[in-house]
């Protein structure tokens, strides 16, 4: 007769205490984390300041929206993150946009929300209250910025129309 070790019995399955709950979190007990966080109000709206001072907005726990400048540029970066020695730096995966191609992007929002409604997905829509106050502070500073842009816009359609009638 050979002697064989008998398989243990996880912990978990005795029955030593009843009611006990497991630490470990169930797919289910983070999705409805991450929901009722991304719904929670102004705080998440408003955005934090990262270790490098960009401001951050968190998606999940993994990933978040970063505004950052490289080289003189502002990027839009979409990124997972990691935790290191309680530090939280980014990982490998994400993309980093640059303001037109970020720009580009939103510009096709409306149209891809169609599509992933076509497709019986449902997306709620934002609120833009912020971009109403950015613009009514702009015009009780007397911010010209919006005339600026008609006067460039002006200043090609003359340059380009000279050219056209020159050939």
């Amino acid at each position: 007769m050979s002697f064989r070790a008998r398989k243990r019995v996880p912990d978990s399955e005795s029955d030593f205490v009843d009611g006990y709950r497991s630490s470990k979190r169930t797919r289910g007990d983070v999705s409805k984390k991450n929901t009722d966080s991304r719904h929670s109000g102004s705080v998440a709206d408003q955005g934090k300041l990262d270790s490098n001072g960009d401001l951050y907005w968190e998606i999940s726990k993994a990933r978040r929206v970063t505004i950052s400048s490289f080289r003189g540029k502002t990027l839009v970066n979409i990124r997972e993150y990691y935790e290191k020695d309680g530090h939280e730096l980014p990982g490998k995966k994400g993309i980093s946009l640059p303001i037109d191609q970020f720009s580009s992007l939103v510009s096709l929002l409306p149209h891809i929300e169609t599509t992933l409604q076509d497709k019986g997905e449902s997306i709620p829509r934002p609120q833009y209250d912020s971009d109403s106050k950015i613009n009514s502070e702009n015009k009780e500073a007397g911010d010209d910025s919006v005339d600026v842009s008609d006067e460039d816009a002006r200043r090609n359609i003359e340059a380009t129309s000279e050219d056209d009638s020159d050939e």
